[in-house]
């Protein structure tokens, strides 16, 4: 009991007042205080320090694409599902699953913006998105997107106008996207969690311990098919929304989930499916930026004897020469 009547410490009072102005910066579209004061300090010192996850050959070609990395940026957000009716079984989609998706998607991706922002970035390469999989019986979901912020050079300001671009390309694709005269536009999305209750002959195929035949459950096939037109249809809507040519780079996920349950000693076997899309958006560029191309060295291999070309972009995209390929062979 002693407990409920402790005085607080400073330490604890401040703690609770810095939590609670983190809190309120959220509320307000902002990202955390710490990380606006970690940014701006690191801007004002003047120094051209950067931090990033790429590979060190996936820097170098970006850096050839008139691209310069300023910093890592983050966006997060834990957003938790509401309204689910779990006991009205009833065939089609869940809504509630997929607007708690987007939801925290689209705040995640605007808090990674923000942070982007107080670097003066123009764009947001090689993203990694990481997003958790609700499951039917769950009430949060969380997506989390990471990626280094960069500040271009050499682009049409048209190209530049829609404010920072983001892309979940690595160097070597992105490299080939810039060379190709297209640019990333942004991230999109699209996703559907379909439920299905099963019909009586779904319910016989899929909980029966026996089967006189192979047969297809038709009623499951269907909803598969379904749930996988409303994502697509999603992201469609997504990438017109951003005024783009096309997507790239698309990952796609499919979860499946048995719900299996009992009404009066009667056993039921349904399924919700939840299909999600995403990917890199591309524009055209206004005036194609002129990438620059290495002359490549020729060398003497020596265990086969033939000449190979090293230092050549696409020889550099396709992968690098083996060691063994240097290994001296005089017999």
């Amino acid at each position: 009991m002693w407990l409920l009547f402790k005085k607080e410490t400073p330490e604890e009072i401040e703690r609770k007042r810095r939590d609670e102005i983190a809190v309120e910066a959220l509320k307000n579209g902002q990202i955390l205080p710490r990380a606006r004061a970690r940014i701006e300090h690191h801007m004002a010192s003047g120094k051209r320090l950067f931090s990033t996850d790429m590979t060190t050959k996936e820097h170098i070609l970006i850096e050839e694409c008139g691209i310069q990395p300023l910093g890592q940026v983050m966006g997060t957000c834990f957003y938790r599902i509401g309204l689910i009716q779990r006991t009205q079984r009833m065939t089609g989609e869940v809504h509630a699953i997929a607007e708690a998706h987007r939801m925290a998607r689209e705040q995640a991706v605007h808090r990674m913006k923000k942070e982007a922002e107080l670097y003066g970035a123009d764009g947001i390469v090689s993203v990694r998105i990481k997003s958790s999989k609700p499951d039917y019986s769950s009430d949060l979901i969380e997506f989390t997107a990471i990626g280094t912020a960069v500040k271009v050079n050499g682009w049409d300001k048209e190209d530049l106008a829609d404010g920072p671009f983001t892309s979940e390309l690595n160097g070597q694709e992105f490299w080939q996207l810039i060379h190709s005269g297209y640019r990333p536009a942004s991230i999109v999305f699209g996703i559907c969690s379909y439920y299905i209750n099963s019909d009586t002959n779904a319910r016989y195929l899929t909980l029966r311990g026996w089967r006189a035949a192979n047969e297809e459950v038709r009623q499951w096939t269907q909803g598969f098919y379904e749930a996988r037109e409303r994502a697509m249809q999603g992201m469609q809507q997504d990438i017109e929304d951003h005024n783009a040519d096309g997507c790239v780079g698309m990952a796609v996920d499919c979860d499946l989930e048995d719900i299996e349950y009992e009404i009066g000693n009667t056993r039921y076997l349904d399924l919700l499916i939840t299909f999600t899309a995403i990917g890199s958006s591309i524009k055209k560029m206004k005036r194609p930026h002129k990438v620059i191309e290495r002359k490549p060295l020729t060398v003497l291999n020596l265990s086969s004897k033939s000449f190979v070309s090293l230092g050549s972009r696409t020889d550099e995209l396709r992968g690098s020469i083996d060691d063994e390929d240097f290994m001296n062979d005089y017999d």
